[in-house]
Order: C-alpha cells, then structure tokens, then sequence
C-alpha cells in the first residue's frame, strides 16, 4: 500500500506568498524519505520556502486524481483547497518492466494549468536519483516560469483531434495555456490531416481561434446491404429440410409384429422437419430484410398436427 509523505515546516508568523510551496510525495515507502528530502533540499536551495500545503483530506483528493493522470482535477483540487499557491507533487515507483525507477514531478498551480515531467532513473542510488530531481525540477521550474498566453481552439465541425507541436492534446472546442512563442497547430480526422496553422502566443492573452478545414470531413455511415444470394439458399434448405422430414415421418413401418425389426424414423422426421421450419422462417426474414421490408417479420406455428410458415408485415 502507497504511503503519503507530506513535508510540513512550520513557518512562524509567515504567509503563504509567490514563493512559497506546498510538498506532497508518494510511491513506494522505501524511496519516499530520499525523494521528499531532495525536493525540500532543492527548493530551499533556490530561495522557496516550504509550507503546509493541504489538509489529509485534500492529499487523499489530490493523490486520487494524480493516480488517474488527471492533471485537471489536481488542478482544481489545489485551487480549492490548497493553502500555498502551488503544491510540488513527486512520485518515485519501482518499474515493473523493468529495473529502473519512475520519477514524476508536478507544479500544480491554483491559477493555471500544471506543469510536469515523468523520467526513468536507471541504476537508481540515492546519489544517481538524486542528480536526475534536481535535474526534473529545474526544468520544470523553468517552463513553470515562462510567460503563456491562453488559447481556445474550436473548428468545424467540432470534436477534430488537435495536435499541438506534434502532440495531441485532445479534440476541439478545447482550452489550453501555451508558452508565449510560435505554435504549430494540426487538426488530424481519421488518420487524415484536415487543417493547420501557425500561432503566436502572447504573454497573458486569450485567444479564440477558429481553424478552418483544408478538406471536408466524411462522417457519412455506410451501411452494406443485406446479400441477396443468402435467403433464397437458406429457403432452399429449410424447404428440403421439411420435405425429408416428411419423407422420414411417411416412410417410417408400423411395428406388426410381423418383423423382428422394424424401421421407425417418425421421432427423426419430426424433428427434421421442426428444424426445416426454423429454417424457413429464417430464410423468409432474411429475403424481406434483403428487400427492404424492415417492417416486415416471418411467422412460424407449430402444433400436434403440423406447422405453418408465413410472414406479417404492417401497413
């Protein structure tokens, strides 16, 4: 079971201000100690003070959310209910492929989206695990630092998958905040490229943008129609069905007493012939739904005395 440290000093008289960071660390129990103690030793180093973040329930949330990949929900989580205005999530898991260790850092922000990385740390000492978080957070503060600029891409028809810089981040109407700089925006259907375009992002803006498709997108149904070689086949051996039944129940010699063996096929052409009917009934559906009688349904009794094959259709 995954344990959850949380690394809390006490700051006198101190408010939570822009510098100051919230911890939550989980994973396995034995990397856990050297993983919070190196963010901690890392912030410090780097002038931010370390704070109570969130309250147990607010880490059990946050943990949950985090277990799904669900980098919008850890989001709202922090902007409800976090104390600083920005909780460092660090996760350290033993690969189950493999020998190597999993390292995930987040900055999860009360005001914008998070920022974050996974790696794998090979061969993973305390000093080995340590370089590569140290080399995890500064990258990671580093973009977490950069001036965004907002974007809402929409497109028609809507629900086109968006590629950002070549990755996907979903399907349109869709938001997100974006390094200031020029992006490359693909719209891809069905494996297809629909539409593209270039867009520069300003520092603190928010932009709609509509991207229009450079090739329509057939979303049309095609609905094979029903083969007409099958029902007329399936009627045939129902047919014949029925009739070799009847043959069998005709043909079958009463016990006289005459013979010391007798041929008794009456149980067999009875249930040879109860089988042709089903499959006539099967063969007289399949021709009117080849027809287009979707209205239209076969129709089969049976009795002691024999049966009847038909069909009803409304009008």
């Amino acid at each position: 079971m995954k344990a959850v440290i949380l690394v809390l000093v006490v700051l006198v008289g101190a408010r939570a201000h822009a510098g100051t960071v919230g911890i939550v660390v989980t994973g396995e129990q034995e990397l856990q100690p050297a993983l919070a103690k190196q963010v901690d030793t890392w912030l410090r180093g780097h002038g931010y003070n370390v704070a109570t973040a969130l309250s147990a329930d607010g880490i059990t949330s946050l943990l949950n959310c985090m277990e799904i990949d669900d980098q919008g929900c850890a989001q709202g989580v922090v902007a409800a209910r976090s104390k600083t205005g920005v909780v460092l999530y660090g996760q350290a898991v033993k690969s189950r492929t493999s020998k190597s260790t999993i390292i995930t850092i987040y900055w999860l922000y009360k005001d914008k989206e998070p920022v974050g990385m996974r790696r794998a740390c090979e061969d993973c000492t305390p000093d080995v695990m340590q370089g590569v978080v140290e080399e995890m957070l500064s990258l990671v503060s580093q973009v977490s630092t950069e001036k965004r600029g907002r974007v809402a891409l929409h497109s028609k028809p809507e629900g086109i998958q968006v590629l950002i810089d070549n990755e996907n981040i979903g399907v349109t109407p869709i938001e997100r905040d974006l390094p200031v700089g020029t992006h490359q925006i693909v719209l891809m259907h069905r494996g297809r490229r629909v539409g593209e375009r270039t867009l520069k992002v300003q520092p603190d803006v928010a932009a709609e943008i509509t991207i229009p498709l450079t090739e329509p997108v057939d979303d049309t149904v095609i609905v094979e129609k029903p083969s007409r070689v099958l029902p007329p086949v399936v009627l045939g051996l129902g047919v014949a069905a029925i009739a070799g039944g009847a043959a069998l129940y005709f043909l079958s010699e009463e016990d006289t007493g005459e013979k010391l063996y007798y041929r008794d096929t009456k149980p067999a052409g009875i249930g040879v012939a109860l089988g042709g009917v089903a499959v006539t009934a099967l063969g007289a559906y399949l021709w009117l739904r080849a027809s287009g009688a979707s209205d239209s349904a076969p129709v089969a009794t049976l009795d002691a005395h024999g049966g009847t094959i038909g069909w009803s259709r409304a009008f």
